[in-house]
C-alpha cells in the first residue's frame, strides 16, 4: 500500500529501506542471548536471535 501511494505521488521507495510494520505494544529491549518471535495471524511468524 505504501508502495503505491508513493507511486501515485511520483515517489519510490529506495532498496534497502526499513519499513516497519507499527505495533500495539511498547518496544522491548533485546539482549545478546534473547530470542524473540512474531506471529502474525493468518501468515505464519519470524524469529530472532540476538548475538
Amino acid at each position: 500500500m505504501l508502495a503505491n501511494l508513493l507511486a501515485e505521488r511520483g515517489e519510490h521507495i529506495p532498496a534497502g529501506t526499513f519499513i516497519m510494520t507499527g505495533g500495539i505494544t511498547a518496544a522491548v529491549a533485546v539482549e545478546p542471548g534473547d530470542n524473540v518471535t512474531v506471529r502474525y495471524q493468518g501468515l505464519g511468524s519470524v524469529s530472532a536471535r540476538f548475538v
